[in-house]
């Protein structure tokens, strides 16, 4: 499993085409994509694991003013209910590495975090951990995609 430090970002990769691999190395991947069409989301983003396709699926955006970026949960139940989480990025040296203007950032910075996504998904999956529990996690870029 490579360490927090191997993975290297390629050249020109922006967040929305951004694969990022949980830290703790239980195979989550915090996958961002594409925005929906027709909305104003900048981007959409789901977190896979190979025991259970798709866990979550969320709506990438981001505040006006100072920026911060969060991910909209797309509820599976009612997609006008859902949860939001606050996601930041910080570079290879841990500084706060978060776009201004997400979308207009040339790579995808080396480390994310979702706030409160571990307690988010202990209350929703608690007693399957089939995967096993997220966990409060660093995610690190792992690739870019095609």
């Amino acid at each position: 499993m490579p360490s927090l430090t191997e993975a290297k970002p390629t050249t020109v990769c922006p967040i929305a085409k951004s694969i990022y691999r949980d830290g703790d190395g239980k195979g989550f991947e915090l996958v961002f994509g594409a925005p929906l069409p027709n909305t104003t989301y900048h981007a959409t983003a789901v977190i896979h694991h190979p025991q259970q396709r798709s866990l979550y699926q969320f709506t990438v955006n981001q505040s006006s003013g100072y920026g911060s970026v969060w991910l909209n949960e797309l509820s599976k139940k009612n997609s006008r209910q859902s949860q939001r989480f606050w996601i930041t990025f910080f570079d290879q040296n841990l500084k706060s590495a978060t776009p201004l203007w997400l979308g207009e950032e040339k790579e995808a910075p080396k480390y994310a975090v979702v706030a409160e996504l571990g307690s988010h998904d202990y209350y929703q999956r608690r007693g399957t951990e089939k995967p096993s529990l997220i966990g409060d996690v660093i995610w690190v870029f792992d690739r870019c995609q095609a």
